[in-house]
C-alpha cells in the first residue's frame, strides 16, 4: 500500500478522490491520532474526528466505520494514560524535557478540572477541554480499578466518539455548507459547549468551597 503524502488544506475536506487515494491508511491515521491525543492533549485530533463525521454526512465514509475507528483509538489512548499514572510509568518521560513538560501539562489540566473523585465526576469532566486526559490520569492516580475503570473507559470512549463524530455528522447534514465549513462550524459549537461545561464545573466547585468554610468555622 502506498502511503500518501499527509499534506492537505481545509478546502480538501470532502473531496472523495482524496480519501479514495488514502484508503484504509486514513483510518489508521485517525485511530493513531485519537489515541495520541490522550497522551498529548494539545494534539488536535478532534478536528480530524469532526471532519470525519462531516465526511460521513456526505456519504464519503461509512458512519459506523468512523465511529468504530474513533472508539478504538479513544479507548486505546485512555487506557494508555490510565496505565501511565496507575503504575507511575509517566516517570519514564522525566528523562527528557518534553516529557517533564508533558507531565506538568497533564497535572495542570487535572487540577483545573476540579476535585472529581467519583466515577460520575470523572466521566463528566471529559466534556471540558483536556478533560479526557484529566479523567484517566486522575483515575490512575486514584488507583481506580475493577469494573469501575472498565465502565469509565468504555462509556467514556463511547460518549467522546459519539459526541465528536455526531457533531460533525449533524452539522454536515443540517447546515447545507461545504464540508470544510461544516467542520469549522462544528468546531466552534464544540468549543463553546466545552467552555460552558468548564464554567459550570468552576461555579460548582466555588459554591462547594464556600459552603465548606462556614461549616469549618
Amino acid at each position: 500500500m502506498t502511503i500518501p503524502a499527509i499534506a492537505l488544506g481545509i478546502n480538501d475536506l470532502g473531496d472523495p478522490a482524496l480519501y479514495q487515494e488514502w484508503g484504509v491508511f486514513y483510518f489508521v491515521v485517525l485511530a493513531v491520532a485519537v489515541a495520541f491525543t490522550a497522551i498529548v492533549p494539545p494534539f488536535p485530533s478532534e478536528v480530524m474526528v469532526i471532519a470525519s463525521g462531516t465526511m460521513a454526512a456526505e456519504e464519503i465514509f461509512p458512519l459506523l466505520l468512523v465511529l468504530g475507528v474513533t472508539f478504538i483509538g479513544c479507548l486505546a489512548g485512555d487506557i494508555g494514560v490510565y496505565l501511565l499514572f496507575r503504575y507511575k510509568l509517566i516517570r519514564l518521560l522525566y528523562r527528557w524535557n518534553w516529557g517533564r513538560r508533558l507531565h506538568r501539562k497533564m497535572l495542570r489540566i487535572s487540577i483545573r478540572a476540579g476535585g472529581a473523585t467519583t466515577w460520575a465526576g470523572l466521566l463528566l469532566i471529559r466534556g471540558i477541554p483536556g478533560g479526557r486526559s484529566a479523567s484517566m490520569a486522575t483515575a490512575g492516580i486514584m488507583r481506580l480499578g475493577g469494573s469501575a475503570i472498565v465502565a469509565l473507559s468504555l462509556l467514556g470512549a463511547l460518549t467522546w466518539s459519539l459526541w465528536l463524530v455526531g457533531l460533525g455528522y449533524i452539522t454536515g447534514t443540517t447546515t447545507g455548507l461545504p464540508p470544510w465549513a461544516s467542520t469549522a462550524a462544528a468546531i466552534v459549537v464544540g468549543t463553546l459547549v466545552g467552555l460552558g461545561i468548564t464554567v459550570l464545573l468552576t461555579r460548582h466547585r466555588s459554591r462547594r468551597g464556600a459552603e465548606r468554610k462556614p461549616a469549618a468555622t
